[in-house]
Formats: structure tokens, C-alpha cells, sequence
């Protein structure tokens, strides 16, 4: 099938000659590109459709296409708030943290989602227990001296124990959020599904022993870093007594130890929190009549603009309450009262003004702007026309934090306020599409809202990508002046913007030109370097015609020097080319081989300069190394590249004499003093004798 390149704009010129290259590429027996050729008359029909198409697809409505895209699994992706962990140092006391909290790296906004409790707890120290042996890593823990900790030994077993001390008492049913670093150096695929190396209980000691602990690991058992949360059960944690240190603890149990690299930690976070990065421009809090008090914490009521509704029937909408006045008038009336920075108070009197908010849930809605967002919030009117568009005061806004409020008249000819989020499905609202990226509304169908006036509810601003930051960011808390310093043990991840319609089309396009069969040498090679769960480091498919097979040769990144393919990486492996191979061709996945090169030579360097011998060598061993550097399987060894390096050392003089010799030729073969390794073959330096002369 010829391939047309549909991510740009073509001519139906452009189209026939691109498509006349390709010819030769798929048959050498079409030679006639004359106009009277059939060929040419098919060619020609194909490639003014393929251009009526295009022109057809690139015409229709966004709204169409995107339609069109999710029939054939395309959907849009929506934009993200960044997602921060954060850890809290210096704290002496504890401190409360409210919802909405916000935190500063330069000109961008970070903000909790909940409540946060810091009480200064901290992890003091990190054991290991296989059998009645105790090992201690708590050196882990001190960022001073940076060394990496192997805590399942070098032969992790089912069985050992992983100890987490902790300094004070948790509390019952908490949530905990962990950091765990492991040592850089190897780049794993990415899991689907339960892994299939290891397995890691965790468990809290209590007065009844050790209870499980319900907990989402991130780390897939200590096979990448990652953050592990933990939802506490209901018993008591107690005092373990057992390690050199006491404390409470959280014990992981290794059921499953199948490990294809053991696990060394670099370093271990605790008690972390949520940051998300947005800046609120104006926000909706939503409460329950019950109370006829509210306290709350909102940064933005600082600025003064703050609208409270309340609804008083469950029936229809909400009415707007204004700021109390003297008592001796009825009315929608509240009293807000400022306690400390971001903290306020409201009350409802409905004994003496008369009216007050429903007892039931979400009876009281609060918004609070900013003074840019006041100065915008009132959007205009609803016309009722088809996709009328709304200009926002902002782009890039936070789907989740955005709402509209749409006021109209009731029988009673009195204003009511609706608030309707985004997509709303229910029939007799006002139902509308955000743009995003654009900060545009597209009234989709105006219900029974026709000539009602909007204006802007919660609106949030996110910075994309942006806000996925580097390691060891501090955040900066804004309002109030603190000791304690705020850091992020992981780099911020999640963020991005929405996905525009051409985004996807051409995420559409590339699947299409996508192998989903393996047909040539190099797509049995991508099928198993990506393969879920592994880590690959080498990997060569030579194909035998003769045979009408496939050998794969593969090399597991490891700890081990000459690491071979656990019976889990060839499990795994054939799992996966056998859903993509050709019927009838036969797939043989090798074992590397690793034969050493022996080096022997006579070499004059210069004697005014010092370590030659040591420069020399480590020339031999870079040329020789098939294992750690970018050589791969098969690569023929020219010795010519290897004395052009040795001679061109500035310590060196002349090379009287060198050579190169295999132990035996079973898997690689010497052609003079060049070497062909044969595919499943890596060299690496073998013996290595060298005479050092300074005169002749």
C-alpha cells in the first residue's frame, strides 16, 4: 500500500510524485509512467480522492471531527494541574495547613486540595531482618553522606523484612504519602497490571502485632521510585521494641523476591503532601444549611469581593444574600467576620432576618474573587443561538475548578442564581463546552436560560508543563513567614494543557502507519525492547530467509557483569512477539554470550608523562567493551580503530607491536585481526599484557 503523507497540506501534483517514489520500493516491475499506463489512471483517481478527503476533513466542524476520532478511539486529552509531593522540614510544632493553602516558586501558584496536618513527624531510621539478622541502613536517611543501600542484599529472598522507624505515633485511619528513591542507572518499561518480579506486604505494628496496611505502591515492590500511600487500619500503633532503635514502624514483608535487578535505595521521604499547581482567580465553596456558622480559610477573601447564595427549598435556585444591616430590618442578609489572615466567619440569623438557608446539603454557595476576576466576572448575556461563544477573562483554565452562574426570574419575578459546572448533563440546564487552552465558552444549548445574564463562578489558571518541577524545589507559603522549609523529593508530574483536534489527528495518522504485525528484523526489536515490565539493554533480530526465522538475541540490564534472560524475561518476551509475529515465521529468542578479547603488545610512550599505561588501557577497554557502551551484537571489532586510538595518545610514541586473540572461536571468529562476534555475541576486555619501553 502506498503511504501518503496526510500531516500537511498537499497538491494533487505533490501527491502523484511522492507517491511515484514510492514505488520502486514495493515493485520493480512497474516501469510505464506514462499517462496511458493503467496504473498511472489508477494512481491519479486515488490521489484526487486522497485530496478531496483531506480538504473534506480539514472543512468540517472541530466538534465533527472530534466525533469522528472517538469512533475510531481517538479521544482528546484534557489538561492537567501538576501534582507535587511535598515534604515539610524544621517542624517543631504542630501546624494546620487549610484547603486552598497557597505556596510560591517565583511568578507560579502551587495550592492544597485538603487539609493538612503536620505534626513533625520524621523516619528515623531504616532496617532489614532476614532470619534473626538485623541489618541497619538508616545511613540512607542522611542527605550529608549520599550512598545507596542494597536493604534485600544483592540475593533478595521471600521472607525478608524492611523496617521504616518512625519518630511519633500515627494516627488510626490516617493516609501517609512516602517517597522512595532507588539509585539511578537503568530505565524500566512501563507496568500493566500487578508486576511480575516482587511482591511487598505492608504492615503497622499495633497492640495486636503486625496488621496489614491497605496501600497503593508506586514503587511496583521497590523496582522503580516512586511514592507509596498508606491508609492506616483502625488499631493503635504501638511502640516496637525488636530493632536497635524504637519506635513505630512500618514493616514491608517480601513474599515474592523474583527480582531481575535487587533494589537499592537512594534516599526515603515521609509525611508528604499534595500540591497542586493553579492559581485560583476566584473560587466556589459549596456547604450544608445545617450549621448556621461557617468557618473557613480563603486567601482570596482578603481582597474583599465575596458573593454568598443560599438556597432555601431544594426546589429551584439560589438567591443572592447581601452583607447584614441593622437588625430591626428582615432580608437575605448574612455577617462575615475576618478572624485572622485567610480565616473568616459567617453566620446566619434567620430568627431575626427572616430568611436562611435550607437545612439540607449544598444550601450555601460562597464565591470569592479576586480584583482582576471582579473587574471581568460578569460575563454577558445568553442569546440562544447555536455555539454562541463567551470570551473568559484567562486561558489555560482548570476544567475541575470552573463554574457558571446564570441568573434568570422566577414566577415570582425574583433573581435566582444557577451554578452549572462544565458538560452538565441534565436536561433543563444550561448546557455548555469549555475551551480550555482558549479560556472560551460555547453555549451549547441555552434551555430555558435564553436572555439570562452569566457570570464567572470558580475559575482557576494552570501553567501546563510547567509546573512539572525539578527535584528539590522549595515552596514558599504565601500569607504568613514560617521556619519550616518546604521541598519536593520528586519532580512535579501530570502537567499539561489540553490536547488540540490536530493533535489528535495526527496521533490518528501515526497509528495508522503503525506495525501491529512484526514484518521486518527491526520491528521483532522494538517489540522487545518495549516490552512491559522489562529492563532491556541490548537487543538484535537478524533474519534467516533459509530458515524463515527469526533469531532475537537480548540483553537484560542487570547488576550482574554478564547477565543472562531469567526464564520470566524469556516468559515475557515470547508473550508478546507471539501476538505480533507472521503466522509462518519461526521465533528463536538467544541467550548473550560473552567472550573476552585477550590484548598482548610492545608499546614505546614518552617518559615525561605519567600514568601511559593506565591511558592505554583504558583505550583497549572502551574498544573492547560490547557491554556497557553503544556496541552491539554482531558489531565486527576492527583492530584498525583500536591502534589508530592507542597511537593517537599523547603519551604514546610508536606501537612496535600488537595483536588480539580469542580463547576458542565457538562464538566469535578471527579474520586476521579483525573479530566478527556472531549475533548473539558481546565482547568485553580480556587479558590484557602490555610492555611499556621509554628508548629504544
Amino acid at each position: 500500500m502506498l503511504e501518503f503523507n496526510m500531516q500537511q497540506e498537499q497538491t494533487f501534483e505533490n501527491l502523484i510524485q511522492e507517491a511515484r517514489k514510492q514505488i520502486p520500493l514495493y515493485t520493480k516491475e512497474w516501469t510505464n509512467f506514462n499517462p496511458s499506463d493503467p496504473g498511472e489512471t489508477i494512481l491519479e483517481n486515488l490521489s484526487a480522492f486522497s485530496i478531496l478527503q483531506q480538504a473534506y476533513i480539514d472543512h468540517m466542524p472541530e466538534t465533527v471531527q472530534e466525533k469522528i476520532f472517538q469512533m475510531a478511539g481517538f479521544k482528546r486529552e484534557y489538561g492537567k494541574s501538576a501534582r507535587v509531593l511535598v515534604e515539610a522540614k524544621n517542624v517543631e510544632e504542630a501546624v494546620h495547613i487549610p484547603s486552598g493553602q497557597r505556596f510560591r516558586i517565583g511568578d507560579m501558584f502551587f495550592e492544597t486540595n485538603r487539609d493538612v496536618s503536620l505534626m513533625g513527624n520524621r523516619v528515623l531510621g531504616i532496617y532489614t531482618k532476614w532470619k534473626d539478622e538485623i541489618s541497619d541502613y538508616s545511613f540512607i536517611l542522611d542527605e550529608n553522606y549520599p550512598v545507596s543501600g542494597a536493604v534485600f542484599t544483592d540475593q533478595p529472598k521471600a521472607g525478608m523484612e524492611l523496617y521504616l522507624v518512625l519518630e511519633k505515633k500515627v494516627n488510626p485511619g490516617d493516609d501517609l504519602i512516602f517517597h522512595i528513591r532507588l539509585a539511578k542507572g537503568y530505565q524500566r518499561n512501563a507496568f500493566e497490571g500487578k508486576n511480575m518480579f516482587a511482591d511487598i506486604q505492608w504492615q503497622i505494628y499495633t497492640h495486636r502485632g503486625f496488621v496489614d496496611v491497605r496501600c497503593k505502591d508506586g514503587t511496583g515492590s521497590l523496582l522503580n521510585s516512586g511514592e507509596i500511600s498508606f491508609h492506616l487500619p483502625k488499631q493503635e500503633a504501638e511502640v516496637f521494641t525488636e530493632l536497635p532503635q524504637e519506635g513505630y514502624v512500618l514493616r514491608g514483608v517480601l513474599k515474592r523476591a523474583d527480582y531481575d535487578i535487587f533494589p537499592k535505595i537512594d534516599g526515603v521521604s515521609g509525611f508528604l503532601f499534595e500540591l497542586w499547581q493553579k492559581e485560583t482567580k476566584s473560587i466556589c465553596y459549596t456547604y450544608s444549611g445545617k450549621e448556621q456558622v461557617i468557618d473557613l480559610y480563603c486567601d482570596i477573601l482578603e481582597e474583599g469581593y465575596v458573593q454568598i447564595f443560599c438556597k432555601e427549598s431544594k426546589d429551584g435556585g439560589y438567591y443572592l444574600y447581601e452583607r447584614e444591616v441593622p437588625w430591626n430590618k428582615k432580608g437575605r442578609f448574612y455577617s462575615l467576620e475576618r478572624l485572622d489572615f485567610g480565616r473568616y466567619r459567617i453566620r446566619f440569623d434567620k430568627e431575626n432576618f427572616g430568611y436562611g438557608p435550607g437545612n439540607f446539603e449544598n444550601a450555601v454557595k460562597l464565591v470569592a474573587y479576586s480584583e482582576e476576576m471582579m473587574r471581568s466576572y460578569d460575563l454577558g448575556t445568553i442569546y440562544g443561538y447555536d455555539d454562541q461563544r463567551v470570551k473568559l477573562p484567562g486561558n489555560h483554565i482548570v476544567k475541575e475548578s470552573f463554574s457558571l452562574i446564570a441568573l434568570k426570574k422566577n414566577q415570582e419575578g425574583e433573581n435566582e442564581y444557577y451554578f452549572i459546572r462544565p458538560s452538565s448533563v441534565k436536561n433543563e440546564e444550561l448546557q455548555y463546552e469549555l475551551l480550555e487552552n482558549e479560556g472560551i465558552l460555547v453555549i451549547k444549548d441555552a434551555a430555558d436560560f435564553i436572555d439570562s445574564r452569566i457570570f464567572l463562578g470558580g475559575c482557576a489558571i494552570s501553567r501546563g508543563a510547567e509546573g512539572n518541577v525539578r527535584i528539590g524545589s522549595r515552596f514558599e507559603p504565601v500569607g504568613y513567614e514560617s521556619n519550616i522549609i518546604f521541598t519536593n523529593p520528586a519532580a512535579g508530574k501530570g502537567g499539561c494543557y489540553p490536547e488540540d483536534i490536530h493533535s489528535v489527528r495526527r496521533r490518528l495518522i501515526a497509528d495508522l502507519r503503525k506495525h501491529y504485525t512484526a514484518v521486518e528484523a527491526a520491528d521483532y526489536e522494538n517489540l522487545v525492547r518495549s516490552t512491559p515490565e522489562l529492563c532491556i539493554d541490548k537487543v538484535k533480530a537478524v533474519r534467516d530467509d533459509v530458515k524463515n526465522q527469526i533469531q532475537i538475541a537480548v540483553k537484560p540490564v542487570s547488576n550482574k557483569p554478564f547477565p543472562k534472560l531469567s526464564e520470566i524475561y524469556l516468559d515475557a518476551i515470547n508473550k508478546r512477539i507471539e501476538k505480533a509475529r507472521l503466522l509462518t515465521v519461526n521465533i528463536e529468542v538467544l541467550q548473550p554470550v560473552y567472550v573476552p578479547v585477550h590484548v598482548q603488545g610492545t608499546i614505546y610512550v614518552k617518559s615525561h608523562y605519567e600514568g601511559c599505561r593506565e591511558q592505554i588501557e583504558a583505550v583497549i577497554r572502551r574498544q573492547l567493551d560490547y557491554i556497557s557502551t553503544e556496541r552491539n551484537f554482531g558489531d565486527v571489532f576492527h583492530f584498525d580503530d583500536l591502534f589508530v586510538q592507542i597511537e593517537s595518545l599523547a603519551c604514546v610514541k610508536y606501537i612496535y607491536d600488537l595483536s588480539v586473540s580469542l580463547t576458542n572461536q565457538l562464538h566469535a571468529t578471527q579474520k586476521g585481526l579483525d573479530i566478527q562476534p556472531k549475533n548473539n555475541c558481546l565482547l568485553y576486555p580480556g587479558e590484557i599484557i602490555l610492555e611499556l619501553n621509554t628508548t629504544e
